[in-house]
């Protein structure tokens, strides 16, 4: 899927309602990023493609539906930070399931992580349908 196809998509899905304009927005940031740049979109810089200077409800739900919908733009991975301050990426399954089951295995050390919700940090990153 292209760039074009996903906002006809949100277009016809939601062609009145108020997330729209934020969500094409977002989508028009990204695409406008040199690829290398895409690859870790963190909430700051979804704050800055929203043209927002903090999270708020509004961006919340523009990220839900990019994420969430059939429109699946993005996907949402995770850097797991240990003591250490050693970063492991969690791709979008492996974080996925994490929060479904409030688990999470040490890609490393297969042990279990505590309070791994603590020593994670979400990252977007454009998924296949977006193209590249």
């Amino acid at each position: 899927m292209s760039v074009e196809q996903i906002k006809k998509e949100l277009n016809t899905r939601w062609p009145n309602d108020a997330t729209l304009k934020l969500c094409l927005q977002i989508i028009d940031y990204i695409a406008s990023l040199p690829p290398q740049e895409r690859r870790m979109l963190t909430f700051r810089s979804m704050c800055r493609a929203a043209r927002k200077r903090r999270v708020d409800s509004e961006l919340l739900t523009a990220l839900n539906v990019l994420v969430n919908s059939t429109v699946a733009a993005l996907d949402v991975h995770a850097l797991l930070v240990d003591n250490d301050q050693t970063e492991h990426e969690l791709d979008a399954k492996t974080f996925a399931e994490a929060k479904a089951t409030g688990e999470l295995i040490h890609p490393e050390t297969g042990e279990l992580v505590p309070e791994f919700e603590k020593r994670t940090v979400p990252f977007f990153v454009p998924s296949e349908r977006f193209g590249q």
